[in-house]
């Protein structure tokens, strides 16, 4: 058991050089300078407090009792002086200009580094709550970790030569007193390690609760959730969830008291306590009882022992703090390296500029938890075809649209396009062919120019282009309205004079998203479930104008909407039950044409 746990603690010294080296060459490729400065200012500190401390005080001290002259004194101290000015002058620049700015860009640097890895894991990352915990944490003061490491392994390095040089003056005016170092050594790393531990097991079993507060928090200061809260007494189950994520953090931290309070008190005595009082009593028995030291020494040697005290504490603290920043580094490293199923810089070959055939061979989907999504799918689409996905909520047909835009790989079967596996293909240059509005889409706090082109280089062809998007998607009057126009800002998230639009409204900047690109294949999800009936059917007929020749996915609860398709998919459990045009499907009277009837005969009861 002793060898198993004396191998653990060395896996854990290693884990955790790596992990604080990994961070520091991380800081390294992002701000060198920064890296460099910090080493610099962190040598100048420890090289004036041993100057002072071990060699200033005895030298102007022998001086006097030497009786050396006024001006030998003088050039001396003026030398001190000019020293300790410019090292002053570089602390001040480095404080209040170069750090400041620095740490700035640092924090862009990790940001990116972190929004780039978001930005490229499969989508089924952000639906697996283990994944999303660890992401937490590694977003969680991210960028003050980086710079504590980047301080940390300075002053671990400096301070190890600080510590030998420290140690050997002490032996030289007294061989015992370093006996009295060794307690904050002892209260750092065996009392505030444990502290440490205990700190970081809470922020660890608190993220779950802190998720559900943050979340309670956020649902009672946005606008989406505004009227419900108001017209239901939802708010109070909301502040119930709340409630329990509050008990839940107290519970943690409970669990911990009575060992963060024992800990508390070991740290406290061991690094302050002993070796202040200690070196005072020991000193001033030798000085006034024994007789053993001079006055003169007993200065010097406080003087040193509290710069020698300082520099261990400091140099404990930032080891204890390296391991501590180990573990949350851990999960940031975890997430920087992971290597992503479906990576969005993926490579591979440059698909042709159309798309001719579409085909799904005995495709299965499952989400990372839970049964079959999809089963035994098998169906193909020749160019300039509409396929309508229709079905019950549930039945995986917005899961289909999906995995036909690879943010989700099969887990059996093959989707062809072009006669190849869609993996095949570089993943970026593959997506281009697609035009896509989502029922799902989000409006982004942004100019409505931005929300159309969505981030493409504009071109002199842009705004004709975002014009006639719009006026396909039925709203450019009402943008040609607006003061602004096509710079209006969506959202009143960072601006008063933003707008807001109505759910019909942001439904029609979708699709015009979808309208402004030159694509390939046409892929609407429920494109019209915000909109009224002539709304509805003017986006039909400019889905269809929009069409031409290309091919075109839709999906609809309403099956009125899908009697011009070419084909019909009518999917139950995960699985394509019926499959034809309209009339075919009309004709085998299934369940296709019970709920085809089931809603005309809702929409003449409307009319009746």
């Amino acid at each position: 058991m002793k060898k198993r746990a004396k191998k653990g603690k060395e896996e854990n010294i290693i884990t955790s050089i790596s992990n604080n080296w990994y961070m520091m060459k991380l800081a390294v490729r992002i701000c060198p300078k920064r890296v460099l400065c910090s080493g610099l200012s962190e040598a100048l500190g420890y090289f004036s407090w041993l100057f002072i401390s071990g060699f200033f005080s005895r030298y102007l001290i022998s001086l006097v009792e030497q009786e050396k002259s006024y001006g030998e004194t003088s050039t001396f101290l003026i030398i001190c002086v000019v020293l300790f000015f410019c090292i002053k002058l570089y602390d001040s620049w480095y404080e209040e200009r170069l750090k400041p700015v620095a740490d700035v860009e640092v924090y862009q640097g990790l940001c990116k580094e972190l929004y780039n890895k978001a930005c490229n894991v499969e989508l089924s990352c952000f639906e697996d709550s283990e994944f999303y915990n660890r992401y937490l944490l590694a977003l969680e003061e991210a960028d003050q970790r980086i710079m504590k490491v980047i301080d940390n392994i300075w002053s671990i390095i400096l301070g190890t030569a600080a510590v030998i040089i420290s140690c050997f003056m002490m032996f030289q005016l007294d061989p015992y007193a370093i006996l009295f170092a060794i307690s904050p050594i002892i209260g750092n790393f065996i009392f505030s390690a444990a502290l440490n531990r205990i700190s970081y097991h809470i922020d660890k079993e608190s993220v779950v609760f802190k998720r559900v507060s943050d979340y309670v928090n956020r649902v009672v200061h946005l606008k989406d959730y505004a009227k419900e809260i108001r017209l239901t007494k939802i708010f109070q189950i909301m502040q119930e969830k709340h409630k329990e994520s509050v008990k839940g953090i107290t519970g943690v931290i409970d669990k911990y008291a009575l060992r963060s309070i024992l800990y508390g008190w070991g740290y406290l005595y061991f690094t302050f306590t002993i070796i202040f009082e200690g070196v005072l009593f020991y000193g001033a028995y030798r000085t006034m009882v024994s007789n053993t030291m001079k006055l003169s020494e007993f200065s010097v040697l406080s003087s040193l022992m509290v710069a020698v005290s300082w520099i261990l504490i400091g140099y404990s603290d930032s080891l204890v703090d390296s391991m501590k920043n180990s573990l949350y580094i851990a999960n940031l490293k975890d997430f920087l390296e992971y290597q992503p199923a479906v990576p969005e810089n993926l490579d591979g070959i440059i698909p042709e500029n159309h798309i001719y055939q579409i085909e799904f061979r005995n495709v299965d989907f499952r989400y990372r938890t839970g049964d079959m999504v999809l089963k035994d799918i098998n169906f193909r689409m020749q160019e300039g075809e509409t396929c309508a996905l229709a079905g019950y909520n549930g039945a995986g047909k917005s899961t289909l649209v999906k995995l036909l835009l690879r943010l989700y790989d099969p887990v059996e079967g093959e989707i062809l396009v072009n006669g190849r596996n869609i993996k095949e293909y570089n993943l970026r240059a593959y997506r281009k062919l697609f035009a896509t509005a989502f029922q799902d889409g989000k409006i982004f706090a942004r100019s409505i120019r931005d929300n159309i082109w969505m981030g493409e280089k504009l071109c002199e062809e842009s705004e004709q282009k975002i014009w006639q998007a719009l006026e396909l998607a039925g709203i450019k009057q009402t943008i040609d309205n607006l003061p602004r126009k096509l710079d209006t800002v969506l959202t009143r998230e960072f601006t008063d004079d933003g707008i807001v639009f109505s759910g019909g409204q942001c439904q029609k900047i979708l699709a015009a998203r979808a309208f402004v690109n030159n694509c390939s294949v046409m892929v609407f999800d429920e494109p019209s479930s915000a909109l009224d009936p002539i709304a509805e059917h003017e986006l039909f007929n400019s889905i269809q104008k929009a069409k031409s020749g290309k091919t075109l996915f839709f999906i609809s609860h309403r099956l009125s909407s899908v009697q011009n398709a070419d084909q019909v998919l009518f999917l139950k459990n995960g699985r394509i039950v019926e499959y034809g045009n309209h009339r075919e499907l009309m004709n085998k009277n299934g369940e296709y044409a019970s709920l085809y009837w089931m809603q005309a005969k809702n929409y003449q009861a409307i009319v009746d």
